[in-house]
């Protein structure tokens, strides 16, 4: 299987701007020239300085802008990023008290909806298509997959254009775990074997600030002194985690994916993050989904920014940015390949308008319309249609939805793509789930009166493996139990049986940008459990 972006190998072409390399040595070059060679950036050097070998004949396409190695998202659950940000009706302590099933509107807005579209095999590749282009219109280059699983028992990650981490087809990026099985979780030294299997593993960590959450972090420590940690465990969240729970992470050699945003929606607090720098815990940034975080990671950074300067200014514009690139790519193991702008590194690219100010607050203080061009694998897949035709000469280029500037356009095409989603352009997905979720509860009552048909294709039937739905048996949260007690669930309750989706009321698919979004914004302004102007302030920033 090829890298999914499929770049010719021979393709060459050359990007002026501001470069912020994020290498060892934050390395800005003021006015530069990026030389990229198929997949692979060739060389860096000042505009002022000669071409190299083979790029002679080569003219710079000036990109009028700053260029950032691509954004690199460690926890997302992508499918459900067509669904509206929900208000959070009261501050909770713990993840299973808003996530149970006896949550009656978390099962009206979230779970009912998602079942209905992720076992539609007309809606299903559309949700796939849709919640991909939101992330390259937001800056995204690589985030968490998309499971699916047939009728026919075989279960595979969507291979897309953004990049997968749990899926990347790609020797050169191993990839990592994000679902762990029970039975591997059910104490802490099956839980500390699974660890020592050669890949990271990205999963819910004392999710929440309560006693409750806290204890599965403490239930690692399967012996005294003696913890199932190693450096593969990347915990997410960690809102419940003391400042001795960070150092005792770090020390060995864990790491964390904060969402501030996520955090303070649905807890009024995040992690302890001036605890967790002073432990020297390596962390990095994820949106979380759209229902309780922001749209993606360009939002995210500004997010973070804000609850950084309420604990203190606990860390700079730099480490902000660092967190969604080189850190990133270095919690992954990919920091040889992704995470910076260096020589033989990969072309993911992110180029914003612009070269004034801070080159790192400059990304942060960006709005979604200010990103200019998303690069993947040396391939152009979004941005201004000027930057788009000067870098993918004769491609087939797709009007994004509405939202998105009308300037810019996208680049789907792919070779390699998965046969599930080929041939849906995102104006298909949006009209195909923009009437779903209009129609919702008819779909709902169709959906529990099923009609058999003969299928083209065999009669495999593919759907959405949704984290917070599906039976599984894997799930992002593992089920760790403090010493002498049973497994306590942490997650929703599942049934093995599908839900009645009962209850549905019309709802209105996500907008792609928040900078278009006026209900997003103003219910993020609303939000009761954020810190007082927080959201308010948010709002500003994106808008």
């Amino acid at each position: 299987m090829p890298p999914p972006a499929d770049a010719p190998d021979e393709s060459r072409f050359a990007l002026r701007g501001r470069l912020v390399t994020l290498d060892p040595r934050n390395s800005v070059v003021d006015d530069g020239v990026l030389y990229i060679r198929g997949s692979t950036i060739e060389a860096i050097q000042p505009a002022r300085a000669p071409a190299p070998l083979g790029f002679e004949h080569i003219v710079p396409v000036d990109s009028g802008g700053t260029i950032y190695p691509g954004l690199i998202e460690l926890h997302n659950h992508l499918p459900y990023d067509v669904l509206q940000l929900w208000p959070v009706p009261k501050r909770y302590s713990n993840r299973s008290q808003w996530g149970g099933s006896g949550n009656t509107e978390y099962h009206r807005l979230v779970t009912g909806p998602m079942t209905v579209l992720g076992q539609d095999p007309h809606l299903m590749p559309a949700v796939v298509r849709y919640v991909e282009a939101k992330a390259l219109v937001n800056g995204t280059t690589t985030s968490q997959g998309i499971a699916l699983f047939s009728n026919a028992g075989a279960r595979r990650m969507y291979r897309g254009i953004v990049r997968n981490v749990e899926q990347t087809d790609d020797p050169a990026l191993p990839e990592a775990g994000s679902r762990i099985a029970d039975v591997e979780a059910t104490n802490a030294e099956r839980f500390l074997a699974r660890l020592r299997q050669p890949h990271r593993l990205l999963l819910h960590l004392a999710e929440g600030t309560d006693a409750a959450a806290r204890a599965h972090f403490q239930a690692l420590e399967y012996q005294p002194g003696q913890w199932a940690i190693t450096e593969n465990l990347v915990g997410i969240h960690c809102t419940a985690l003391t400042a001795e729970d960070f150092r005792i992470l770090a020390s060995h050699g864990g790491s964390m994916v904060w969402s501030p945003l996520s955090n303070l929606l649905l807890y009024g607090k995040t992690a302890d993050i001036a605890a967790a720098k002073r432990a020297g815990l390596r962390i990095g940034l994820g949106s979380d989904w759209a229902i309780s975080g922001s749209k993606g990671l360009l939002g995210e950074l500004k997010a973070a920014r804000l609850a950084s300067t309420a604990g203190g200014d606990v860390f700079s514009d730099r480490e902000l940015v660092a967190m969604a690139t080189r850190d990133a790519a270095t919690i992954l193991r990919w920091e040889q390949v992704l995470g910076s702008l260096q020589p033989g590194m990969r072309a993911d690219l992110l180029t914003i308008a612009g070269t004034k100010g801070d080159p790192y607050g400059a990304l942060i203080d960006a709005r979604d319309t200010d990103i200019t061009l998303v690069a993947i694998d040396g391939v152009a897949r979004y941005g201004t249609r000027h930057l788009m035709q000067a870098l993918a000469p004769g491609v087939p280029l797709e009007d994004p939805a509405p939202g998105v500037p009308g300037d810019h356009v996208l680049n789907l095409q792919q070779a390699s793509a998965d046969p599930v989603v080929a041939g849906v352009t995102l104006a298909e997905a949006t009209s195909r789930l923009t009437k779903a979720l209009a129609d919702l509860p008819a779909l709902a009552e169709s959906a529990a009166h099923p009609h058999l048909t003969a299928r083209p294709d065999g009669g495999v039937h593919w759907q959405l493996a949704l984290d917070e739905i599906q039976p599984t048996g894997a799930e992002l949260r593992p089920r760790l139990a403090s010493s002498g007690t049973s497994p306590q669930a942490t997650g929703p309750e599942i049934s093995a049986q599908p839900a009645q989706q009962d209850g549905l009321v019309p709802l209105t698919l996500d907008a792609l940008t928040a900078s278009d979004d006026a209900a997003f914004l103003a219910l993020l302004a609303s939000e009761l459990n954020l810190p007082s102007t927080y959201g308010a302030q948010l709002s500003e920033l994106l808008t």
